[in-house]
């Protein structure tokens, strides 16, 4: 059987959870003697069309017709990103269609599509003129959302949300299978009436993360003497990182506890600032995999302290294999994989002083 996953990043440009979702799926259909196909944007005109190998994955790389790559929307006016949206989500990409017809699946599976300009893929399915199941796996809020965040107490959507939701729900219609790792998103979503005709499973990611061993030499600056807290995340507003940052000034320089922080975003230079005059807090910016590990392996607690709707952060999963414990703030999904007693309101910055004082009793 040839299944070919969709996902607007994939390693080396892999930025958070959905890219180790579909690494982790792309190979457990490998390791069930499928063949393997991912389709991913490029990060530049020169890989447009090319294909590369992860192993035995076949990746092959597009680079969507649009007035500026997905990798710099960060960078525009709210404005100029409405037009860039619009393009991607009313613009069809010819190219899908012809890997599609080439390659020949028995399966397609879409990610995060944002950037891909392929929101018509249920056309060219249809065009292929045979049977190819569509499984579409959830991530986040971004079929009402684009920009994949919302408040974490964001109740009723705005009239640009229901328009644009309303345009993905028929874009959405003709999905064979939808995969949540949450009840949360699948509520969030047949809630507002997406799906109605599609097949939907809540799968776990429990499975996907079994404890490695591997260790790299990165130099941390803490004692065995200190608790050691941790952040791994987007360096972002929606992630709470302004948050922490107005909690652990409550142990600025205190003896017995240290923080590490792990990560990049666009309040880098702010988090820079802060921390330099701490002698508690440590700073390492993106780290590989092994790098990673060796984080975890010489940390006690892992904070999560997002301001915005979660679904099912994989980096909590990977911090429980190696055995820390955790404090989460208590949004969206988060409650299906973190204990009540170590969640906090988000935003509440005394609720999140008083959760690290416990833990490190």
């Amino acid at each position: 059987m040839k299944i070919v996953f969709i996902n607007n990043l994939y390693k080396p440009y892999a930025r958070g959870g959905a890219e180790k979702v579909v690494e982790q799926r792309a190979l457990k259909a490998l390791e069930q003697n499928n063949e393997v196909i991912i389709i991913t944007l490029a990060k530049n005109k020169s890989e447009h069309n090319q294909v590369f190998w992860d192993g035995k994955i076949k990746i092959i790389r597009i680079y969507p017709q649009n007035i500026f790559s997905y990798f710099d929307l960060s960078k525009h006016n709210y404005f100029i990103k409405l037009i860039w949206h619009f393009i991607d989500i009313f613009g069809c990409m010819s190219e899908l269609k012809q890997i599609l017809l080439f390659e020949k699946p028995n399966i397609v599976e879409t990610h995060n599509l944002i950037g891909l300009g392929v929101y018509k893929v249920h056309k060219i399915l249809k065009s292929l003129k045979y049977d190819v199941k569509w499984n579409h796996y959830l991530h986040d809020v971004q079929l009402v959302e684009p920009s994949g965040v919302l408040a974490w107490y964001h109740q009723k959507d705005s009239f640009v949300q229901k328009i644009y939701s309303k345009i993905m729900k028929q874009k959405f219609r003709a999905v064979d299978e939808v995969i949540s790792p949450s009840k949360f998103l699948k509520e969030f979503y047949k809630k507002r009436g997406f799906f109605q005709n599609s097949e939907f499973r809540v799968q776990n990611l429990q499975s996907m993360f079994e404890k490695k061993q591997e260790k790299s030499n990165l130099k941390l600056e803490s004692t065995n003497q200190e608790f050691k807290f941790l952040f791994v995340g987007s360096l972002t507003e929606h992630k709470g990182i302004r948050v922490l940052m107005k909690a652990w000034d409550f142990f600025d320089n205190k003896q017995g506890y240290w923080l590490n922080i792990v990560g990049d975003g666009n309040l880098c230079a702010e988090v820079e600032e802060w921390s330099k005059n701490k002698k508690n807090v440590q700073m390492f910016g993106r780290l590989e995999s092994k790098q990673l590990e060796n984080i975890y392996n010489h940390s006690d607690i892992l904070i999560i302290p997002s301001i915005c709707l979660e679904n099912y952060p994989t980096v909590i999963l990977e911090a429980q294999k190696y055995g820390l414990q955790i404090i989460a703030s208590d949004t969206g999904g988060i409650r299906e994989l973190v204990a009540e007693e170590n969640l906090f309101e988000p935003e509440n910055v005394e609720e999140l002083v008083k959760k690290i004082k416990e833990k490190s009793r």
